[in-house]
């Protein structure tokens, strides 16, 4: 079994385990039986993710590394949501004075520009100026489909959790951040195997 098959298989057997016996239990007590419309679309969209990326790349070879940064952000984002601190999600706590959302997002920004890094080595796309930039953007894009997603629960689901425009924001930046950071590093990487 490919490293791959593995990490696609063990995320949707965890995801589901996790929907069934704590997720939707624990999003009713924070959002109310009224609101488990929002559940689904995000459990659907996720589980979706989870099947359509290991279909698109199940061809192709990952760094083990790769594979454990982009579970540990999937560790976060679950964490966010089960974890309770002071009678809330860790999700609306704040660490060191920013929102542990964000850390989420900084996280699973790094690890998707990580994943885009390689998808564009596979192709053959060098890792010039404007390939980066590129690169970048392709994240942040990513970033904003989610974001949009988001906003489409906003308009249909009431008392949804999401959050207004300037959370929005903040999560883009965040995910900017992340993106870039992965650049920088791979940029020092880079510099210390050529010196």
């Amino acid at each position: 079994m490919r490293k791959l098959d593995a990490f696609a298989a063990v995320n949707a057997v965890l995801f589901l385990v996790l929907c069934v016996f704590r997720y939707h239990a624990r999003f009713v007590q924070f959002r109310g039986p009224g609101h488990l419309e929002e559940f689904f679309v995000y459990a659907g969209v996720i589980l979706g993710g989870i099947v359509f990326l290991w279909w698109t790349f199940r061809d192709h070879s990952f760094d083990g590394r790769m594979l454990v940064l982009l579970q540990i952000g999937i560790f976060m984002h679950f964490s966010g949501a089960f974890v309770q601190i002071d009678a809330g999600r860790l999700y609306d706590a704040h660490v060191l004075g920013i929102r542990y959302d964000k850390y989420v997002h900084f996280v699973n920004a790094f690890a998707a520009a990580y994943l885009v890094s390689r998808l564009f080595q596979i192709q053959g796309i060098p890792p010039t100026f404007i390939n980066s930039l590129a690169l970048l953007l392709t994240v942040l894009g990513l970033g904003a489909v989610v974001e949009i997603m988001e906003y489409g629960v906003m308009l249909t689901i009431p008392g949804n959790g999401v959050g207004n425009y300037d959370n929005n924001m903040q999560d883009l930046l965040s995910n900017f951040c992340g993106s870039l950071t992965f650049l920088m590093a791979r940029l020092a990487a880079s510099r210390r195997r050529t010196s």
